[in-house]
């Protein structure tokens, strides 16, 4: 039986690829499942709408992470947290917690380890396909 995958299927294909599956595993798993729709002409126009949809969600969410990456390209950030007297905050700052600083997403962010101590880092931030900018942001005591 010819289905369309609507999602990535290990051992089978990648989403919205058309491929040739035994019958049994298609209706018993696949199509159940929302993995995969019948490759007639209902199953074609429907997965084509959600192709469509897709490809124009990624361009709106390419052209708002190109707006994130110039509004923090070469930026200096700056947050004050509350740190003893040596320098070493009370409580860390991770990934998740710059990323809301940065208006950015947290997997586009690249920390090592969370920020333990006051001072100044670079923040290299890479999106998609190669599109990489760093800011540095400044750790203050509050």
């Amino acid at each position: 039986m010819k289905v369309i995958l609507l999602k990535d299927v290990k051992g089978v294909g990648r989403k919205f690829e058309e491929k040739q599956v035994a019958d049994g595993y298609a209706l018993n798993m696949l199509i159940p499942k929302k993995l995969a729709v019948s490759a007639g002409s209902a199953g074609a126009a429907q997965v084509a709408e959600l192709k469509r949809q897709a490809e124009s969600h990624k361009a709106i969410d390419e052209a708002k992470l190109k707006a994130s990456l110039e509004k923090v390209s070469g930026q200096n950030l700056v947050i004050k947290i509350a740190a003893n007297d040596q320098g070493y905050l009370f409580q860390k700052i991770t990934r998740e917690k710059i990323a809301e600083l940065a208006g950015l997403e947290p997997e586009a962010i690249e920390l090592h380890h969370p920020i333990k101590e006051t001072g100044a880092y670079e923040i290299a931030v890479e999106v998609g396909e190669g599109k990489r900018t760093s800011f540095t942001l400044i750790v203050e005591k509050a």
